[in-house]
């Protein structure tokens, strides 16, 4: 009981916060636990996640080391599993791609000699999931991370520091735990407005991408509830996005491209439309994207970026199919 009352708490973190975190804290020797700090100052020694496989990979011939790629719609986490994590290891050997799971897992980094700073998952366990629940962890990820941002904010427009603000954030109710990780944070990340904004505007595509999901698959009651609160959601963080960018929608057409609309969101259409389920070439994906007035940079970034975010994967060298 005590093990389990001791136990991290397994966060939940969108891949684009996870990715950008660079600092790193240790307490004590080398059996306490070690901290990712994020920019949002969570102290994150496990995570839960919830995406699609989009890659797996053996990079071990000896040893067995199993890399995976696991997208939502933020971005992709990377998770490795070996001969300490056998269960995971099997499970990511027998795993048809592309494929939803959920993850627990220790965060991980890797700070090769150059400084950069490269984050990771080590599963504890790992298990299929479905659309479903990958879209209600989108939604409550999304929730959790939109009252993390507003603690960040009141914290750097408190313009305190240190102690200061550490006793600012308790006596305002905020957990204790966050918010010697805010402190930590603001001590430690550049132009963290910036990045609050930037990540504002990541958790609105995601849930409007699971809105658009709603939409086009019918809901019960119950998930009609689900919608409701995540449209109210996407409203909040709207309104708090400065350089929001409203996602593409269904066209006749792709002669003319609004230009409000990223051309990631025109290739995600096309492709869309022109898979029905077999995948398609990815030439006629880039004439066809090329014809609507993409220029040919912007379609290769497009679809490496919808293959980050788990939205479309390449089955076989040269075709593409949407997830």
């Amino acid at each position: 009981m005590e093990n389990i009352i001791d136990r991290e708490v397994a966060w939940r973190i969108f891949a684009f916060e996870f990715n950008r975190s660079n600092l790193y804290h240790s307490e004590g020797d080398e059996r306490a636990p070690n901290y990712i700090i994020t920019p949002t100052g969570v102290r994150c020694n496990r995570l839960f996640v919830v995406g699609v496989v989009t890659e797996v990979e053996n990079i071990g011939a000896e040893n067995n080391l199993w890399r995976a790629r696991i997208a939502d719609p933020t971005g992709v986490f990377t998770v490795y599993a070996g001969q300490y994590q056998p269960e995971a290891a099997i499970f990511l050997s027998e795993l048809n791609v592309p494929a939803y799971v959920s993850v627990v897992g220790k965060a991980r980094k890797y700070e090769p000699e150059d400084g950069s700073v490269y984050t990771s998952i080590r599963p504890e366990e790992l298990n299929y999931a479905d659309e479903i629940l990958r879209d209600r962890w989108v939604l409550d990820t999304a929730e959790r991370t939109l009252e993390r941002i507003r603690i960040m904010e009141d914290a750097l427009s408190s313009k305190l520091s240190g102690n200061e603000l550490k006793d600012y954030l308790l006596k305002k109710g905020t957990n204790a735990v966050l918010a010697d990780g805010a402190v930590r944070a603001i001590g430690h990340y550049k132009n963290l407005d910036r990045f609050l904004s930037e990540l504002k505007n990541a958790l609105v595509r995601a849930v409007e991408m699971v809105l658009s999901e709603i939409v086009k698959t019918g809901t019960p009651e119950k998930e009609k509830r689900q919608e409701q609160k995540a449209s109210e959601e996407a409203s909040n963080l709207q309104s708090g996005a400065s350089t929001y960018v409203q996602p593409a929608g269904e066209h006749s057409t792709y002669e003319k491209i609004n230009e409000k609309i990223e051309p990631k969101e025109v290739l995600a259409g096309i492709i869309d439309k022109l898979d029905t389920g077999k995948g398609i070439p990815y030439a006629v994906v880039v004439e066809t994207a090329i014809s609507a007035g993409i220029d040919a940079d912007s379609v290769e970034a497009s679809i490496k970026d919808l293959m980050d975010e788990g939205r479309c994967y390449e089955p076989k060298i040269g075709v593409l199919r949407k997830v």
